[in-house]
């Protein structure tokens, strides 16, 4: 079955990543995927890299925006690769796949990983409510965007909640070796905030959660790995608070930085199912974050991490204290939040029900032609 992806870009974030943990396995499943990015590809865009590393056809139409006539006309030419099925994500994909899929007379699948609310901006509700009611399934990978993608007009009978799933990181090195590279103290409790760092992330409530938790409890430290649009914001910030958070920036060792940490903490006041918590569940790590969009579902408040309210550091710190002081409880949530993941977040799991969403999409679409 040969399958055409086709996104916006294969830069930084989570539905990139997810994207690119995927489509292997799916191939490995006996799809053909095709890989198509609307905008160029860039140096350090690795993701790309890693999937043509992986083998999968990867290719760019240069569309350098999206009011780009030409590489619009470039990426509708895309129906000459004659998919069985189009898979997009993001708005201009989603645009460009719907006129593809007409074309071949194909079914068209899409998939949202933004948070409830997270939608804005005229333009992409209004493309968005056009082309809803059209697309042969809709991924959900948290069931609190359910209400919102009904509500955008997307069919009940085609959405399927899909939560991310992640393998089992590999870590490659030890707790100690990260720790002392960073000038961690082998008694410091450390929280660790790993995104990309986006205005919905609110990393500014992070970085003075944890100054208001080292002025409790000198033990208590941050880090902060990943790159955005907000980073020189946190790096000035962070110093100014006397770098209580290590700003990181982009780091491709998150693993090893999730094992050296003593939770993860996140504080977003949006989100849809983060890659990095299901990673640190993994990992055998508590979790520590705001309680919005879908981290409710992989977080159980009270036995696998603790969850406050968005833009509220004090509640954030206060947490972080509480867990920093009871050693116990601490591991307690990392075992209940490794169970957690073993029953709901395994990859196998999440390519087996896209494999499935696929498959069934085809030939619902195939019944509806006749």
């Amino acid at each position: 079955m040969r399958l055409l992806v086709l996104c916006s870009s294969l830069g930084v974030g989570g539905a990139q990543r997810q994207l690119v943990t995927l489509v292997p396995r799916l191939a490995e499943r006996g799809f053909e995927p095709m890989v198509r990015t609307l905008r160029p590809r860039r140096q350090g865009h690795y993701f790309f890299e890693n999937l043509v590393e992986a083998g999968i056809s990867t290719e760019s139409v240069d569309m350098r925006s999206r009011w780009d006539l030409g590489g619009a006309v470039r990426g509708y030419r895309l129906w000459r690769l004659r998919p069985d099925v189009v898979f997009s994500q993001s708005i201009d994909a989603q645009v460009i796949g719907h006129l593809i899929a007409l074309r071949l007379g194909v079914p068209h699948i899409t998939a949202h990983h933004s948070g409830p609310g997270i939608l804005e901006g005229v333009h992409r509700k209004l493309m968005t409510r056009m082309l809803a009611p059209h697309f042969d399934r809709v991924i959900a990978v948290s069931g609190v965007q359910i209400p919102e993608l009904e509500e955008l007009g997307f069919r009940h009978e085609g959405v399927r909640l899909i939560p991310n799933g992640v393998g089992m990181p590999v870590v490659r090195r030890s707790r100690e070796t990260v720790r002392r590279e960073l000038g961690v103290g082998a008694d410091d409790f450390v929280a660790i905030l790993a995104a990309t760092l986006r205005p919905e992330k609110q990393v500014r409530v992070f970085l003075e959660a944890v100054a208001r938790a080292h002025a409790h409890d000198p033990r208590i430290r941050g880090l902060l790995a990943g790159a955005g649009p907000g980073l020189a914001d946190a790096q000035a910030r962070a110093a100014a608070g006397g770098n209580v958070v290590q700003v990181l920036g982009r780091r491709a060792d998150i693993p090893d930085l999730l094992s050296a940490s003593d939770c993860l903490s996140l504080s977003s006041d949006s989100e849809a199912l983060p890659l990095s918590v299901i990673e640190a569940m993994s990992l055998g790590k508590p979790v520590v974050s705001t309680g919005v969009g879908g981290i409710s579902d992989a977080v159980v408040d009270g036995q696998s991490g603790i969850l406050v309210p968005p833009r509220d550091p004090q509640a954030l710190a206060d947490a972080l204290v509480a867990l920093a002081a009871d050693p116990s409880r601490a591991e307690a949530m990392g075992r209940a939040g490794y169970q957690r993941f073993e029953e709901k977040f395994r990859l196998e799991r999440m390519v087996d029900a896209y494999a499935d969403a696929i498959t069934s999409a085809v030939r619902g679409h195939t019944r509806r032609r006749r």
